[in-house]
C-alpha cells in the first residue's frame, strides 16, 4: 500500500537521502525510502530526483553496464565474502557477504581491525539470520581463515564448504564493492582527505585516529546498514524487478523439497546450534575454535591507535560531544576532549 505523503515532504525525504547517498539512482533511493517505511511509485521518486539534482539524473539515465553471466542453483548455495580496504588509510575496514543466487547482502559491517575473529563473528551473526550457506568463496586473505575452518568442520572436508581463489572469481562481491563505494564509502573517502587537506586530520596521530573512530565509526555503520536494507529491497531489472529478499525467499520455498545442503540448513535440523557445533568439534578432539597466530596467516594489517582510554575517560569524551550533530565539529571536539584528558594525566 502506497504511503500518503505529499510532494513537499517526499522532496524533503529525497533531498536528505540524496545528500547522504549522492550517487544513488531512482531504484536505490526508492529502496532507501521503503527501508524507512515510505512506499511511493517509481515515477514520483524519479520526479523528485529530477527536481533535486537534474544534472545527475540525466547522467545516470545515459549510463549502461555490461555484466557477465553468473549462475548458482539455490539461495545459500554460495556466499561470497570479502573485505574492502578503501578506508584503510584511516583505520576502517568493511567486511561483507552476498548470496550468489539472490544477491542478498547477508552482512555489511565497518570495523577498526581486520582480524579473523572479527570476520568469523560477523559471519556467524549472519548465519543466525539467513542460516548456514552450503559453500563460501573468498580470496586468499588470512582474515578469512577462521570462517574456512568453521565451514570445513561443520560441513566436512569432502563437501568443499570453503573455496578460495583470485578476487576476479569472486565477482558478486567485487561488483557489490563498486556500489558500496559509490553509494556509501566515497562520501567518507573524500571527507577524510578534505580533513587532511585542511590540516585538521593526521592519520598517523593517535589522538586524531582515535577521535575519527569514535565519531565516524557509528555513522559509517549506520549508512552501511541503511544501504544493506535498501539493496535487499531494490528491484533487479534482470530478475523481472524482484528484489534480492524476494529472490532469496522464493528460491527457498520453491526448492523446499530439494535434497540440497543450502535448503536443508534452512528447513532441516539446525546445523550450527551449540549442541551440533560442540559435537562436530569433539569429533576432531577440539573443545573450542583455536586462536590464531596472525603472522602464520597474513592478512592486510590495520594499525590500531596506541592510545587507549579507560571506561571513565570514554564516558567523559562521550559527554563532551554527544550534543553535536555536525560530524566535522564533533570530530574536532573529540580531539580537544581527549587532549584535555591526556594533559590532566601529566
Amino acid at each position: 500500500m502506497l504511503s500518503a505523503i505529499d510532494d513537499g515532504d517526499l522532496e524533503q525525504h529525497v533531498r536528505q537521502l540524496q545528500s547522504q547517498y549522492p550517487n544513488s539512482g531512482n531504484e536505490m533511493i526508492r529502496a532507501l525510502l521503503r527501508a524507512q517505511g515510505v512506499l511511493v511509485t517509481r515515477s514520483r521518486v524519479r520526479e523528485m530526483l529530477t527536481r533535486v539534482n537534474p544534472t545527475a539524473a540525466a547522467r545516470r539515465w545515459s549510463q549502461t553496464v555490461a555484466r557477465r553471466v553468473y549462475h548458482v542453483p539455490y539461495p545459500n548455495s554460495l556466499w561470497h565474502i570479502d573485505g574492502n580496504m578503501r578506508l584503510i588509510r584511516w583505520g576502517f575496514v568493511i567486511h561483507g557477504a552476498i548470496d550468489g543466487y539472490s544477491r542478498l547482502i547477508t552482512y555489511l559491517n565497518c570495523s577498526t581491525d581486520n582480524r579473523a575473529t572479527t570476520v568469523l563473528s560477523q559471519f556467524l551473526k549472519a548465519t543466525c539470520l539467513y542460516a548456514l550457506p552450503s559453500r563460501v568463496r573468498s580470496d586468499h586473505g588470512g582474515e578469512n581463515i577462521l570462517v574456512a575452518l568453521f565451514m570445513h568442520l561443520v560441513q566436512g572436508l569432502e563437501h568443499r564448504g570453503f573455496i578460495t581463489g583470485r578476487s576476479v572469481h569472486n565477482q558478486r562481491i567485487e561488483r557489490l564493492w563498486r556500489d558500496v563505494f559509490l553509494h556509501v564509502l566515497q562520501h567518507f573517502y573524500l571527507m577524510f582527505y578534505s580533513l587532511e587537506d585542511s590540516e585538521v586530520l593526521n592519520p598517523d596521530d593517535d589522538v586524531h585516529r582515535l577521535s575519527l573512530h569514535i565519531v565516524y565509526l557509528p555513522e559509517i555503520q549506520k549508512r552501511l546498514e541503511q544501504f544493506r536494507q535498501a539493496w535487499n529491497l531494490h528491484p533487479l531489472r534482470t530478475e523481472n524487478n524482484r528484489t534480492p529478499s524476494q529472490l532469496w525467499t522464493e528460491g527457498m520455498l520453491k526448492n523446499i523439497a530439494t535434497d540440497s545442503t543450502a535448503v536443508n540448513n534452512v528447513f532441516g535440523e539446525n546445523p550450527y546450534s551449540d549442541q551440533n557445533i560442540d559435537a562436530i568439534l569433539a569429533q576432531y578432539g577440539i573443545q573450542t575454535l583455536p586462536t590464531l597466530d596472525e603472522e602464520e596467516f597474513p592478512a592486510v594489517n590495520v594499525e590500531p591507535p596506541q592510545l587507549i582510554l579507560t571506561q571513565q575517560q570514554q564516558t567523559s569524551v562521550h559527554n563532551a560531544i554527544q550534543h553535536l550533530s555536525d560530524l566535522k565539529i564533533k570530530y574536532q571536539a573529540c580531539c580537544t576532549a581527549i587532549i584535555s584528558i591526556l594533559q590532566t594525566q601529566v
